[in-house]
């Protein structure tokens, strides 16, 4: 129980220390998108009538209407999985950061003596790092994306009002919040597990590099890709990039977990979107589940653990930079 006490501290750290990161700037977002929403609205409007054709809103809106009830429950999906997309690929970048800074900066600024002098391990320093980035993060993500996805139905519904439609049978009755929280919850989960071999390897440059990890992260892993293309060119294996294919459909799913369709067509891999106007978000999360019972997640899991633990035992020796 005291282990789950220190946790709970450590990640609360993590939160006062990073707050602008974690909350702050997912609400940011959300507040800019929703302006520019509001805001391309009324300039439409104004817009139309200066064109003499005040019907076109509501001629979309018709159309809109015309829709069953399955299809709009899957417009609606699409529209959550659309607007979460720009979140999940900031939690990324957001996330890269986070972990590259974690054990780097507690050196930089000297902190890592006061920390050190606290009843704490290395390995729950670490662990509520990555815990903090793996688990809680994406959490918040997940709320803040569909409060936003609550406030555009609510504007929707607005509108729709506005234009004589009932925003009960076009928005709030097909539409199912609960099946779209699971789907953004498992996106940004299952991005989480597709992007740990990446967190592993980060946390490590973290612990190791003595300045500028950042250069560390990027420049020796794509050195030794570079390396190694060179070495099978001059020997005549193969002259073209297919080797950095399985490291881009790693990247892809990190990235973007909505990308369900990364496939590989004999020797031409490719990136697509299988989520259509057809696609049921049952059988997007089932897509995406799928995809993470596979071998490559668990090669991840096992480099990102290896790394994992390197880190550690880095900091366990190395007090400054």
């Amino acid at each position: 129980m005291s282990l789950i006490n220190t946790l709970k501290a450590l990640i609360k750290r993590e939160f006062w220390e990073h707050r602008g990161a974690f909350v702050k700037t997912p609400i940011i977002i959300s507040i800019v998108m929703l302006v520019l929403i509001i805001g391309g609205y009324l300039t439409s409007l104004f817009l139309v009538e200066k064109m003499g054709s005040g019907e076109f809103t509501k001629q979309g809106l018709q159309e809109l209407s015309k829709f069953s009830q399955d299809k709009l429950a899957m417009f609606w999906s699409g529209q959550i999985v659309s607007t979460s997309l720009i979140f999940i690929f900031v939690l990324f970048i957001v996330m890269f950061f986070y972990i590259l800074g974690s054990l780097y900066n507690d050196r930089k600024d000297q902190s890592i003596l006061f920390w050190k002098s606290l009843p704490v391990s290395d390995m729950q320093t670490v662990a509520s790092k990555l815990l903090t980035a793996t688990l809680v993060v994406p959490m918040v993500y997940t709320i803040v994306v569909m409060l936003f996805s609550i406030a555009i139905m609510i504007f929707i519904s607005i509108v729709l009002l506005v234009h004589g439609f009932s925003p009960i049978d076009l928005v709030w009755s097909p539409s199912s919040l609960l099946q779209g929280f699971l789907l953004v919850l498992t996106g940004v989960y299952t991005q989480m597990l597709w992007a740990l071999p990446i967190y592993g390897w980060l946390i490590f440059s973290s612990s190791f590099s003595k300045k500028r990890p950042f250069l560390f992260a990027v420049f020796v892993p794509s050195g030794i890709a570079l390396g190694w293309y060179w070495v099978n060119m001059l020997s005549f294996k193969f002259t073209d990039f297919t080797m950095f294919k399985k490291p881009l459909y790693y990247l892809g799913h990190s990235v973007l977990p909505f990308a369900s369709g990364v496939v590989s067509d004999g020797e031409q891999g490719h990136f697509s979107f299988d989520f259509d106007d057809n696609t049921l978000p049952s059988e997007l999360i089932s897509r995406m589940l799928s995809q993470v019972i596979s071998l490559e997640v668990l090669y991840g899991m096992v480099f990102a653990s290896i790394f994992i633990a390197i880190a550690i035992w880095i900091r366990r020796y190395r007090n400054t930079t």
